[in-house]
């Protein structure tokens, strides 16, 4: 039984019936059906999840015993056929018994269906994608797929998660990275991946850097990789043997070192490679194309020493799939790597003493660790955001942020036209909160520092003190202060910064934005909130009204208030004992129009 549990349905003629699947249920007088597909699998239960048991030919006569939903509400139906019985998906099922029927909750309909040359007619497609909940921006690319791919299938994995929550958690430090030789935009300028005091990048993986959010959302968005070839990266990638043979193994390996056999150091054994990537699908589960693609990525077309067997201090040893290669600060990548090839655990064949138990071996730990979790594309590899079990983010194949694209090229270039031409399985992923626009590359070879040197206010102090990677900041100063002198520097000549000079302010709170440019274009805002403190109000003796200043309004005031006309408040009884004896009354009032009949 393969250990990995998604496998791919193999049809290489496809025929659709998409107005009928959703929500059909076979009555009990429903018994006979007719497979519209060239080859269909046969499973132990309703879903793609569960293992197969067989494969039944277009033509073959399946007698229905009832019919389930998997997870999606997909319908599948129990069948008998040969001797065997199963459940095959109801697209591929033709209902023919003549005293069937089809009912459904609200409708009743007729099942058609079409040829594998044509697939799909335009409107059903419309309605398929619809159905599937494909958002509109989607939508132009599937469409020119479906027209020159026809029996492609497109499934949305509608993961539930919001695109920024995802975006924010792909961008962690350490989680995606770049070469160091890549072009600067590519490369993040946050703190802890960037030294704008010395223009240098922190190697954190080797020679690897940080990659810039920019990049990040570029790799992330699906709608970037809708063509024939990128498409690859949503491809399942479990084995299936009616699609994938060794002739397609060769096509991938055909310019590497891997091209011929390999004599096993420690047993003396003779392999082929291409031979051994296929006796890891049969064991893993895992395609061999994926498999190949995957090795040839990791060790580049000339080997890596953890390939070749010469990783310095681990020489005998073999970890083609780099399974826990990172750097430290003591080893580097390779001989991490093959540390743990030197570690013992018969289930993945440990140690990997030789080229065949590391490439099976590692493709066993790839199929339980990664396909069976529901990692089953190298999108989902790279981005980890199906919970199969592992949590989400965390469980990362890789971290270089365009591994999946550079594989997805090699699967593509491993399969022949008929291949290309049958039902191959897409799972593309769906966010909710998307950004209206796809997310673009940056191509610039400038760079993305957008910080400030320094950032300061004339004769003032700033809340908090500068740090270039603070961006809101505080102060306070005195009503007498009408205007400031902001004045700020960028860490790099070639940014640019606006917002600075002298700004009026108004009693109260004053916000000032100071917008950096980078040379690549990306901005970055600081933020200086300042308060302007209200102006003191001179306290007159008397001034009862708060005019500042005594006249005949406070006397009368006070008046009204001694005769219970009025009242006082706490502050306005403060100034209106004007004679000083503690008490407020027609005396004071008396005192004070005393006083400005004196001064006329």
């Amino acid at each position: 039984m393969s250990l990995i549990s998604r496998a791919l349905g193999t049809v290489s003629a496809l025929a659709f019936a998409f107005t009928l699947c959703q929500g059909l249920d076979i009555k009990a007088s429903a018994k006979t059906g007719v497979v519209t597909a060239d080859s269909l699998n046969v499973r132990t239960g309703a879903g793609t999840n569960n293992s197969i048991i067989t494969s039944i030919s277009e033509g073959t006569s399946v007698t229905i015993n009832g019919s389930a939903s998997d997870s999606s509400g997909q319908t599948w139906y129990k069948i008998t056929a040969n001797g065997t019985t199963g459940y095959v998906s109801s697209w591929y099922i033709d209902v023919v018994d003549s005293g069937s029927t089809a009912s459904s909750s609200s409708t009743t309909t007729t099942k058609t269906t079409t040829t594998a040359s044509t697939g799909m007619s335009d409107k059903e497609f419309e309605s398929y994608m619809k159905s599937q909940g494909f958002p509109e921006s989607y939508k132009p690319m599937l469409r020119e797929l479906h027209k020159d791919h026809p029996n492609w299938i497109f499934m949305a994995q509608k993961t539930g998660l919001d695109w920024n929550y995802v975006l924010e958690e792909e961008c962690v430090l350490g989680r995606s990275l770049v070469p160091s030789y890549a072009l600067d935009s590519w490369k993040s300028m946050k703190e802890g991946a960037y030294d704008p005091a010395t223009g240098t990048w922190y190697g954190l993986d080797g020679s690897w850097v940080q990659a810039s959010d920019e990049i990040i959302a570029y790799y992330l968005d699906p709608r970037n990789f809708l063509d024939d070839t990128n498409i690859f990266m949503f491809e399942n990638l479990s084995y299936n043997p009616n699609v994938h043979n060794i002739e397609g193994v060769k096509a991938i390996l055909a310019d590497t070192f891997m091209k011929g056999s390999f004599t096993a150091p420690d047993t003396g054994v003779k392999y082929s490679y291409a031979q051994t990537f296929m006796d890891a699908a049969a064991q893993s589960g895992v395609s061999p194309y994926h498999l190949a693609a995957r090795c040839r990525n990791e060790q580049g077309v000339s080997g890596a020493p953890q390939s070749l067997g010469t990783t310095p201090g681990y020489e005998g040893y073999y970890n083609f799939f780099d399974v826990q290669a990172f750097a430290t600060a003591k080893l580097t990548a390779a001989q991490m790597g093959c540390k743990y090839a030197m570690t013992t655990n018969p289930t993945y064949m440990l140690p990997w003493t030789n080229q065949y138990k590391s490439i099976v071996g590692g493709s066993i730990f790839l199929g339980t660790g990664y396909i069976s979790k529901e990692q089953d594309t190298l999108y989902l590899q790279k981005f980890d955001v199906a919970d199969g079990g592992n949590g989400l983010f965390f469980h990362q194949y890789m971290t270089c942020i365009f591994g999946q694209a550079t594989e997805a090229v090699s699967l593509k270039n491993a399969y022949s036209d008929k291949v290309l031409a049958s039902a191959m399985e897409f799972k593309i992923p769906v966010y909710n909160n998307m950004p209206d626009t796809i997310c673009y590359k940056p191509g610039s070879e400038n760079n993305n520092n957008n910080y400030l040197k320094s950032l300061s206010v004339k004769g003032q102090k700033l809340s908090p003190t500068f740090s270039t990677y603070t961006q809101d900041y505080k102060l306070t100063v005195d009503n007498s202060v009408s205007s400031i002198k902001v004045s700020a520097a960028t860490s790099d000549s070639g940014a640019k910064v606006s917002g600075t000079g002298t700004k009026s302010l108004k009693v109260g709170n004053n916000t000032i934005k100071l917008t950096v440019t980078a040379p690549s274009g990306v901005k970055r805002v600081y933020t200086l909130t300042v308060t302007r403190k209200e102006a003191e109000k001179k306290t007159v003796k008397g001034d009862v009204s708060g005019n500042e200043k005594l006249d005949i309004t406070d006397a009368l005031m006070i008046m009204k208030y001694s005769s219970g006309k009025t009242k006082l408040s706490k502050d306005q009884l403060s100034v209106a004992d004007y004679n000083g004896d503690k008490a407020v009354n027609v005396v004071d009032a008396l005192s004070i129009m005393k006083k400005l009949s004196k001064s006329k």
